[in-house]
């Protein structure tokens, strides 16, 4: 009598857990630049559907809803203990030093809540904010079930070490940058670049409706700023570039607030209207807008300044406008030669001449209209680049070689048709 020939078992998609800081909701209903990242990433594997995720966040009312329907993605919302409030200059030491600072709570609801979770993740994603807290996740997972994702510049330590076993760098620049004093063999350290989404951030006319309602005539050249107000940013660099400019027609549209997903008073935005109230009607504050709308701005814009004065890990801002065709004009920072290579952008040299190498800038590109339109339509290319599908096949690609899994055991991507 014949054996009866069993059917293969379907291979089994890792169970990832992404971690991001206890600072704002996922789904990114606040804004934040990880948790934006991070939405992004649980939406396309809802798409897609090769991992099986967890994802820790604080709880918000809008967030969870949106995260209702997720079929591949369980959020693990947890609140963060009453009265549990970080000491920051013990943050900042252990941001620059990797020196491990008192525990937060919080981290440890999220280690115990996965007491509970069959299976356990395969596999522990840090992302971003104070990685070291992740220790005690590390040793009851190992640390070679556990990867930091770099979304900033990172100094590496003896700690850092024994909690992960990999990295996720959202640039060349911020991999080689962790590696100077990292023992981590050089292919744990992996290249995720950031991403966007390229069917939200498109080319296309200025809203004239709202370039109107803003106080900007059709001949104004409106250069756009978006982003957190504060210092690091270099905003008052390019307000003073801005007055340096004796031309009334070039305005500057200032979208943002000192904090994410709100619109709220600071000095350090007090001090920049105080800047402002000199040039009258030529600066336009917005306050905070929501994500989704971002293009409408970057698109009535004749064009992005990103005039940041620290190493910027990558500049989403720089890759939404060259999405939505618009020229750049930025330092040169960090990692962000490598996301703006290929879109033509202008690149100036951070230092005590920013002011007049902006305004220089902005001068020469408001007298050369053709190149600034070469310029758009360049960058318009080169942002297909970082796709959220570009990033999410990446992202399982980097999960099943650190696990040392077969890549031909990957599921397929689950048909569109499915998704519905």
């Amino acid at each position: 009598m014949p054996l009866l020939s069993l059917p293969a078992a379907k291979p089994r998609r890792p169970r990832v857990l992404l971690v991001p800081p206890p600072a704002l909701p996922v789904p990114a209903v606040q804004g934040g630049a990880v948790e934006t990242l991070v939405t992004r990433l649980l939406r396309e594997n809802e798409r897609c559907g090769q991992l099986d995720l967890l994802c820790a966040s604080i709880p918000d009312p809008e967030a969870m809803a949106q995260a209702r329907d997720f079929r591949h993605t369980k959020m693990l919302y947890v609140a963060r203990p009453k009265g549990a409030r970080r000491y920051w200059p013990l943050v900042f030491i252990e941001r620059c030093f990797g020196i491990a600072a008192p525990y937060d709570p919080w981290y440890q609801k999220v280690q115990l809540s996965l007491a509970l979770e069959l299976p356990p993740p395969d596999l522990i994603v840090a992302e971003g904010g104070t990685l070291t807290q992740c220790s005690a996740i590390s040793r009851m997972f190992g640390r070679n079930r556990c990867l930091a994702h770099l979304h900033g510049q990172t100094a590496c330590s003896h700690t850092m070490d024994e909690i992960y076993g990999g990295i996720l760098a959202l640039s060349e620049f911020i991999r080689d940058d962790y590696l100077r004093t990292s023992s981590l063999d050089r292919q744990r350290a992996y290249i995720l670049h950031n991403c966007i989404d390229t069917t939200l951030f498109t080319p296309g006319p200025a809203d004239t409706a709202l370039r109107a309602s803003l106080g900007f005539a059709p001949g104004d050249f409106v250069v756009l700023f978006c982003g957190r107000l504060e210092p690091d940013k270099g905003i008052h660099k390019l307000l003073e570039a801005i007055a340096a400019l004796d031309d009334p027609a070039v305005k500057l549209l200032i979208v943002g607030s000192p904090f994410f997903g709100r619109t709220q008073q600071s000095p350090f935005l007090h001090k920049l209207e105080q800047q402002a109230h000199a040039l009258g009607d030529r600066v336009k504050f917005t306050g905070y807008v929501p994500n989704d709308r971002l293009p409408e701005y970057y698109r009535l814009a004749d064009l992005v300044c990103v005039p940041t004065l620290v190493e910027e890990a990558a500049g989403l801002v720089g890759l939404e406008a060259m999405g939505c065709g618009r020229p750049v004009l930025a330092t040169r920072s960090g990692g962000m030669p490598e996301y703006l290579a290929g879109s033509q952008a202008v690149l100036v040299d951070r230092g005590p001449e920013l002011a007049a190498q902006l305004s220089w800038a902005i001068r020469m590109l408001r007298e050369h209209p053709d190149l600034c339109t070469q310029m758009g339509a360049a960058g318009a290319k080169a942002a297909q680049k970082f796709s959220a599908p570009t990033f999410y096949a990446e992202f399982v690609r980097i999960v099943y070689d650190f696990l040392g899994l077969a890549a031909a055991d990957a599921p397929a991507p689950k048909p569109q048709e499915d998704m519905q």
